[in-house]
């Protein structure tokens, strides 16, 4: 069974970031978050086949290119090996199509007619539309790739098309060649498969929720005196908050903070249960509180499959 891909929670957690109660105090963490194809980011070695289509070497190329670059700790996800012989759990194949088709067509423009003493450099002195002859260029390029694993079982398969177009007229140049944009289409491609199959290791930054709103007077102050201690004793502050929490249980903002410092210490299952219980609290649909929920899945993803993937290696590998 194709694993459906997982949506990533940090477009979600950015917009909510500027919402009116969000302010300049934040937690910094660097995360692992699952892959959206796991199934397919679960194996130990990956070989490149054949993609055909005259830019299919190109594709191919450029996917490993991408594969091989480690991430911010180091690290590679994929053992790659390369040849036709090479013996890998997975094995990337596809076909790439690739169509560019040009037309032309005429465009007025304003352009200068006259200019003073009748010189190429001189001063426009009269301004006139002009009808020019153009031409239109449209490039599409398709990618259909599949990874399948030891077993044979299909583990990832998409499409991926990219389409590209320019126009210019006569006596301009087009701002990139073809070769050049079918390049730029084609790394992108690439940047999208790892991003697919390899789990994203990140450093990332969340705000504490500020909102005052529904809290007694007299622990307004204390509130916030708490956001400004997290920038110099998270620790300090998230235990504040927890007393805090048995004063005035089920605050939103108490609730989500709690959320972010367990998710900030690596408890992410401790965060995802907070998360989930600040969301009702927040209200108004999509907040910071659902973000966050969807963010802490992600990490928990992340974490158990590269223990299974450390289990599976055995004693004595990374």
């Amino acid at each position: 069974m194709l694993q459906t891909p997982i949506r990533a929670a940090m477009v979600l957690a950015a917009t909510t970031l500027l919402s009116p109660d969000a302010h300049a105090e934040s937690a910094r963490m660097t995360g692992r978050f699952a892959a959206p194809y796991r199934d397919a980011a679960m194996l130990e070695s990956l070989r490149v086949g054949r993609i055909a289509g005259e830019d299919g070497m190109q594709l191919g190329m450029a996917i490993e290119r991408a594969l091989a670059r480690p991430d911010i700790e180091g690290r590679t996800h994929f053992d790659l090996v390369g040849g036709r012989g090479g013996d890998a759990d997975g094995l990337l194949n596809g076909n790439v199509v690739t169509g560019v088709q040009e037309s032309r067509f005429k465009r007025k423009e304003m352009e200068c007619v006259e200019r003073e003493g009748g010189k190429r450099d001189g001063k426009c002195v009269k301004e006139a539309e002009v009808e020019k002859d153009c031409t239109r260029r449209i490039i599409n390029v398709n990618a259909d790739l599949r990874l399948a694993g030891p077993d044979g079982r299909v583990l990832y398969s998409v499409s991926r098309p990219r389409r590209d177009e320019t126009s210019w007229c006569r006596g301009q140049t087009p701002g990139r060649t073809t070769e050049e944009a079918i390049r730029g289409m084609i790394i992108d491609i690439a940047e999208n498969v790892r991003a697919d199959i390899v789990p994203a290791v990140q450093d990332y930054s969340i705000r504490f929720r500020e909102s005052t709103r529904g809290l007694p007077k007299d622990l307004v102050r204390p509130f916030k005196d708490i956001v400004r201690q997290t920038q110099r004793d998270l620790p300090g502050a998230c235990a504040a908050w927890a007393a805090m929490d048995t004063q005035v249980p089920n605050h939103p903002s108490i609730t989500f903070d709690l959320g972010l410092c367990a998710e900030s210490a690596g408890a992410y299952d401790k965060a995802l249960a907070l998360y989930r219980r600040a969301a009702p609290l927040i209200g108004r649909g999509a907040n910071e509180a659902t973000a966050g929920a969807e963010r802490a899945q992600r990490l928990i993803a992340g974490r158990d499959d590269e223990a299974e993937r450390r289990r599976r290696r055995g004693p004595g590998r990374r």
